[in-house]
């Protein structure tokens, strides 16, 4: 494996609960107890909800960030997980957030970003 100086990882949940995934203090609680569970350390959250419907935002932590955007109509949700390392697994709390989201189904997409070899 290339060493790079990012590593990212998208999630799409299917078929999530409309009213849990428009809701600011769910978004919120929900992705601060999965940082938790997967041992990020949150800097700050941003959480933003837009007029009619939808929800986008971002917590930073320390170890990059971690942001979303819902489509509550669709009953859609769109994550994207940025690590500066691959020593978290992401995993237990990705479930946790289909859990939350009552989603069934997901589809998990990872890559590395800035390829250290390629950097001047």
């Amino acid at each position: 494996m290339k060493k790079s100086l990012g590593y990212q990882t998208t999630v799409d949940f299917y078929d999530c609960d409309a009213v849990v995934i428009n809701t600011v203090q769910s978004i919120t609680t929900i992705l601060e107890k999965a940082a938790e569970i997967m041992n990020l350390s949150v800097v700050n959250t941003t959480i933003h909800e837009f007029s009619p419907i939808g929800i986008s935002g971002v917590l930073v932590i320390q170890e990059s960030h971690i942001a979303i955007h819902t489509w509550p109509e669709h009953n859609y949700v769109a994550l994207d997980f940025f690590t500066c390392n691959k020593s978290f697994d992401l995993d237990e709390g990705i479930v946790w957030i289909q859990n939350q989201f009552k989603a069934k189904r997901l589809e998990k997409n990872s890559s590395q970003r800035g390829f250290l070899e390629d950097l001047k």
